[in-house]
């Protein structure tokens, strides 16, 4: 499932604000409703995938399967920006500028995930890692002008060890936290990090935020829980080796 495109969560299960809060805001902050709509997705001007062909055929034959390269709109779109409250006026005015993915890729193991970088650096691609798209920081926006893809990571998704005498469990990157949580317990264990984002963010995107929270003042910030990562590059992969906590 994916997340809302123009807010956060799930959309069956959205609900008017109660008259108390709207009231609240209009008269304590001084609120006032928007006096144009919401641009419905299928509205949206989507311009056409820059992707070339060759780089479309490159990403296809390293992802074995041409649906694991997405250039439709609705997908393109649903992997722009984050969920920061400037992110989201945007995509709710329509304005997608230049944080429009050429294409969505979906790798599913390490291998595949160096391979399609090395193609994206041989084809001046940009590639920006999209796990549960719960950015409030700019993260999903590229910090260079030109075509650039998504990186989606939901395929990696799996509990891959776990010592239960070290206490530490290998995880996947786009492993939502909800899931690490209930494959975790059911060896009796808990991850025990649950920031505002918990329940669409990913492991991937913890490590890489340094995620934290209220929630998570019982065993600290992500960071301090990270012991060793395995990274893919356009060069090969990096080991980073075993650590108290990521640097």
């Amino acid at each position: 499932m994916d997340m809302l495109w123009s807010g956060w969560g799930d959309p069956e299960r959205a609900a008017p604000l109660p008259g108390s809060v709207t009231g609240l805001l209009r008269d304590l902050l001084g609120v006032k409703p928007r006096e144009t709509a919401t641009v419905a997705l299928e509205d949206l001007d989507v311009p056409a995938s820059p992707l070339v062909p060759d780089a479309h055929r490159a990403l296809t034959a390293a992802l074995g399967d041409e649906a694991l390269v997405r250039t439709d709109a609705e997908t393109r779109v649903r992997h722009t920006r984050g969920k920061s409250t400037p992110d989201l006026l945007r995509m709710r005015g329509g304005d997608l500028a230049a944080a429009l993915p050429a294409a969505v890729l979906l790798p599913a193991t390490h291998d595949e995930v160096r391979d399609v970088l090395r193609l994206c650096a041989q084809h001046g691609l940009a590639a920006v890692p999209f796990g549960g798209g719960t950015s409030v920081v700019g993260g999903l926006a590229p910090k260079a002008r030109g075509p650039f893809v998504a990186l989606d990571l939901r395929r990696m998704n799996r509990l891959l060890d776990l010592d239960p005498v070290s206490r530490t469990a290998t995880l996947q990157p786009g492993l939502r936290a909800p899931q690490a949580e209930a494959l975790l317990a059911e060896h009796g264990f808990t991850l025990g990090h649950f920031p505002q984002s918990y329940e669409w963010a990913t492991i991937g995107g913890f490590a890489a935020t340094r995620s934290s929270g209220q929630a998570s003042a019982g065993y600290g910030r992500f960071d301090e829980m990270v012991l060793s990562l395995t990274l893919a590059t356009p060069e090969g992969t990096l080991d980073t080796g075993r650590d108290p906590r990521s640097a």
